[in-house]
């Protein structure tokens, strides 16, 4: 369906053929309550303070497949978000849509994107945290310590993304972080300073 690395035009030519896929949009008659908890639901919303904001850097495109061959359906399908910084795309997440996505679905998502290397199950170790990622993942394509991509599960969600995507939102969340820590110090002073006339009267 995809490939890592892709341009938008090369994405859209894979997956839009007829009666394979289309692009997806909002439906308009549903609620903003409903669409908010659809953004939310988004496997990277969590990471949104870490991602580009120039508009020529980041785009997203949002297209749905069906999931039947040959056969449109609105119901049984795959909504797919596709992130791309500077042209190309580096994060994709696959939505199974009218059914739970399947182990043998992801494998076929997985393989299509493997080229001549293996993906492999990356275990977690009970109670302990990945170091290396922002992003997590369960699935690694390349050998040990220099995989290519990487992929995860979440819910109903697969999203598989290239490893430097990975590496850039982490040099990212260190600046955030630093600005954040300033932030709490500078915002910690400011209180120490008003409290004695917010109490005051008491």
């Amino acid at each position: 369906m995809a490939r890592i690395g892709d341009t938008p035009e090369q994405m859209s030519s894979r997956i839009m053929q007829t009666n394979v896929g289309k692009n997806f949009y909002w439906p308009r008659d549903m609620s903003p309550r409903e669409k908010e908890r659809q953004l939310r639901d988004i496997p990277l919303t969590p990471f949104s303070h870490l991602l580009p904001t120039a508009a020529e850097e980041w785009k997203e495109q949002i297209f749905w497949k069906s999931a039947l061959h040959r056969r449109p359906s609105d119901d049984d399908g795959w909504r797919v978000h596709v992130y791309y910084l500077n042209g190309r795309s580096v994060v994709e997440l696959y939505r199974r849509v009218g059914k739970p996505l399947n182990e043998f679905e992801i494998n076929a998502i997985l393989s299509r994107m493997r080229g001549g290397q293996t993906w492999r199950r990356v275990p977690k170790k009970e109670g302990q945290k990945q170091e290396d990622t922002i992003l997590g993942y369960d699935f690694a394509l390349g050998e040990e310590g220099a995989d290519v991509l990487r992929a995860r599960k979440q819910g109903d969600w697969l999203i598989v993304y290239h490893k430097r995507f990975d590496d850039y939102l982490a040099a990212r969340k260190e600046r955030w972080d630093e600005t954040e820590a300033q932030r709490k110090a500078e915002l910690a002073v400011e209180n120490e300073k008003s409290a004695p006339i917010s109490v005051d009267g008491f």
